[in-house]
């Protein structure tokens, strides 16, 4: 029994078979939708340890964890207990493992042996009182069978959609299966060994690592996009799913996704975690399959754009579609970013305003994500005086998976009962970027002396845009200082995405 721990499906395998091959008894593996707490339960029970299960020092400690055993002496119950301390140390046979019992297959001569001895010595051990060897082994045997219950299955002949549906509406409480789910199932089934030999270790093994820990679905979801420019799964011809066709396009997709990666990292963006939108990144990774040697400037103006108008908030495989048409009509970069961005429901030549950064920062998840773009191309320092470097940086190196922290330039403390709209103390504006190394402790007593106590310099400050004012700035001036570093972070927000646009592609 086997199946991806990042995926709904488990593959059961029959014993002979490999990633869905018949096995010599002819059975062919089965795909199974929700329950792998239950499928691993039965492995534990079995102490049959999972391929996906890398550990097998993990796998042991679980086993003897839940070591379920049969009391064979028992004669009212319980009859099964999980062994403790003084139940392993028995030295007789009464509490048996019950992997001992199911893993035995009375058809095979060797195991029926093994099984009559086992009932032989449990009387010559003196238990099982009023019993013979042959009702002991009746009794054994009788716990064995259970190996060979029935389990009721339901099965239902309908289209994918349609099962995607069905399982939603009865199963809204549990496991999420989404289209990408089953025709992932499609694909195990048409390119033997694909899912678990190459597409899932690029997820654990190379996106993980470079700081990208993706939805498997969004990125199941760019391979069709980069292939046959879809993501709506039911409108792909089957032929897509078989290896000839699926394997040029997933190399094509791998290596769109190296080359945004690395684009990402010139511009500090080092993880997927402070994106505010991730929908966006089946589109961008189109373009840059499409124009592979194009600038990135133009394509990240588009994603900041559509993340900061919601492109993708509605109907997204309606949108994505849309787009990627856009995207493969065009003949250049610059043609398909003026296409892509006239399909937003507002101008495109909106400007940011103050306003935006007067907004509660954490409702505000584009301007977060836009801030830290701002402060990271000012190349901050940390606020970290153990460090004293770049924000993103480890020394010299970029940090994968680097996730900024969102530090109140002036502390609640100080402004609490001082300020007529207290409101103004979560704005965008009132916010710096620091590292997740540093936890910045405020004093009760003087809040603002954080800033000699951290040796915050004016340089430290004034790459964050704020003025060294802020020292000795009295609360009732804060509403004014809010709104002209409100008005400053606008404009440089402006400048930065005018900048992007305005490279030649």
């Amino acid at each position: 029994m086997a199946w991806s721990s990042n995926w709904k499906f488990a593959d059961l395998e029959q014993p002979g078979s490999e990633e869905g091959r018949a096995s010599s008894d002819g059975y062919k593996s089965l795909w199974v939708v929700d329950g792998q707490q239950r499928v691993a339960a039965m492995c534990a029970l079995f102490n049959r340890r999972p391929f996906w299960w890398d550990s097998a020092a993990a796998w042991d400690k679980l086993v003897r964890k839940y070591d379920v055993r049969f009391d064979i002496n028992a004669k009212e119950p319980p009859y099964f207990r999980i062994a403790d301390a003084v139940i392993r140390k028995t030295i007789n046979d009464r509490f048996i493992p019950m992997s001992r019992l199911l893993n035995l297959d009375t058809a095979k001569r060797q195991d029926q042996e093994e099984l009559e001895k086992l009932a032989k010595d449990i009387k010559l051990q003196g238990m099982c009182d009023g019993m013979d060897a042959m009702e002991v082994f009746t009794r054994l045997n009788r716990i064995r069978n259970i190996r060979d219950s029935d389990v009721m299955t339901v099965t239902i002949d309908h289209e994918l959609e349609d099962v995607v549906e069905i399982f939603a509406r009865l199963n809204s409480r549990g496991t999420r299966v989404t289209e990408a789910d089953i025709y992932l199932g499609i694909v195990a089934a048409k390119n033997k060994g694909w899912v678990r030999g190459t597409f899932l270790p690029y997820l654990h093994d190379v996106l993980r690592p470079a700081g990208f820990d993706l939805d498997p679905n969004l990125v199941f979801r760019t391979l069709t996009a980069i292939g046959v420019k879809r993501v709506r799964f039911k409108f792909i011809e089957e032929k897509f799913w078989e290896g000839e066709s699926v394997n040029p396009a997933w190399e094509r997709t791998t290596t769109a996704w190296a080359n945004m990666i690395a684009k990402f990292r010139d511009y500090g963006i080092l993880s997927n975690n402070p994106m505010p939108t991730e929908a966006a990144l089946v589109t961008l990774a189109a373009l840059m399959d499409k124009f592979p040697a194009e600038p990135f400037e133009l394509p990240l103006y588009w994603f900041l754009q559509a993340s900061r108008f919601g492109r993708y908030s509605g109907s997204s495989a309606t949108s994505l579609e849309e787009d990627l048409r856009e995207v493969a009509e065009s003949d250049n970069q610059r043609a398909a970013v003026e296409k892509l961005v006239k399909r937003f429901n507002a101008p495109r030549t909106t400007p940011l305003l103050p306003e935006d950064f007067l907004r509660d920062y954490g409702d505000a998840r584009f301007g977060r994500f836009l801030l830290y773009l701002l402060v990271y191309r000012n190349k901050a320092i940390d606020w970290d005086p153990t460090t004293n470097v770049r924000l993103g940086f480890e020394g010299l190196q970029l940090l994968a998976d680097f996730r900024p922290q969102w530090h109140h330039i002036f502390p609640r403390k100080y402004l609490a009962g001082k300020i007529n709209e207290p409101e103004k103390i979560e704005a965008l504006a009132n916010i710096a970027v620091i590292g997740p190394s540093i936890n910045i402790r405020i004093s009760a007593k003087a809040p603002m002396d954080y800033i000699d106590r951290y040796k915050i310099t004016d340089e430290k400050l004034e790459q964050q845009f704020i003025g060294v004012e802020i020292k000795t700035l009295p609360p009732d001036k804060f509403e004014s200082w809010l709104a002209v570093r409100a008005e400053q972070l606008a404009k440089e927000a402006n400048d930065f995405l005018e900048h992007l646009r305005a490279c030649s592609g």
